[in-house]
């Protein structure tokens, strides 16, 4: 499947641009700042543009798909797409083709939002997850508390930690005792994604053979377990209530957080209410 997601920001009396993200199969192919061509008159003219430049996008990334799916967040703009669509789809052999609105809070389409307006987005081809709030959830909370289901997160370790990196600590535990302390994850400061660096180097941990062992010798339980966002990951929380995990989208497992209160002794001391 091909996803293209356009956005455009329209400048009066100056130049415009148009932001696009291309995914195959849920991972990046291609990101983009174009200059608006000719001089747009207003933001349905600059959005056109966008859909236009998606479709140009399309014919030279495209490989046989299947699935075409081109998204935008002008309801006016998509709707004019979508009434030529069987036209269009005609230069796309074999490949079904649609224009889609989307809101512009949706991950992808925010990060087209801001290339549109020429930011730099850092874009990263590890899946994410739904994030709950354990708060209103007395399931997660009695599951933790009552079944000893396990619980990941990441501490900050100060001393170790320098003006040029971080260091995380992952902490794996239960309600009742901490199973593992000792995996220690130095990420190199500057650039965006810090701490997406450091998840990716865990999930790569984490499907090494000899360290998911290790773990579970240790106890630790990896389906139906929890990873916690704290104040310290906070930054891996995205738009539309998704967050990336430590954890391989193969293990089952959930992202949950308290937006108030983000320490991991907020969670147990709500849990202990349900043991």
């Amino acid at each position: 499947m091909l996803e293209v997601y356009c956005d455009s920001s329209y400048n009066k009396g100056e130049d415009s641009y148009i932001g696009c993200v291309m995914l195959r199969d849920g991972m990046q192919l291609h990101q983009s700042t174009t200059k608006v061509p000719d001089h747009p008159q207003n933001n349905l003219e600059c959005e056109l543009a966008a859909l236009n430049f998606a479709l140009s996008l399309v014919r030279i990334f495209s490989a046989g798909d299947k699935e075409i799916v081109i998204y935008n967040d002008s309801t006016e703009a998509v709707k004019d797409f979508q009434g030529r669509v069987k036209q269009v789809e005609k230069a796309f052999s074999g490949s079904r083709l649609s224009f889609e609105y989307i809101p512009r809070e949706k991950m992808n389409q925010a990060a087209a939002d801001r290339l549109s307006k020429k930011f730099p987005v850092f874009f990263s081809s590890t899946s994410t997850s739904e994030v709950e709030s354990f708060s209103r959830r007395e399931d997660v909370l009695s599951d933790i508390a009552r079944n000893g289901s396990t619980v990941f997160y990441l501490e900050k370790v100060p001393e170790m930690s320098t003006n040029k990196k971080t260091c995380y600590r992952l902490i794996v535990r239960t309600m009742e005792k901490i199973l593992s302390d000792d995996l220690l994850y130095p990420v190199k400061k500057g650039g965006p994604g810090t701490q997406i660096k450091a998840v990716e180097q865990i999930r790569k941990d984490i499907s090494n053979p000899e360290v998911f062992s290790s773990l579970k010798s240790k106890g630790v339980r990896f389906e139906n377990s929890y990873f916690l966002l704290t104040d310290e990951t906070w930054g891996l929380r995205g738009t539309d209530s998704q967050a990336y995990s430590i954890l391989p989208s193969s293990i089952p497992h959930r992202v949950i957080c308290d937006e108030v209160d983000r320490s991991p002794q907020n969670l147990f001391r709500r849990a202990e209410r349900f043991r």
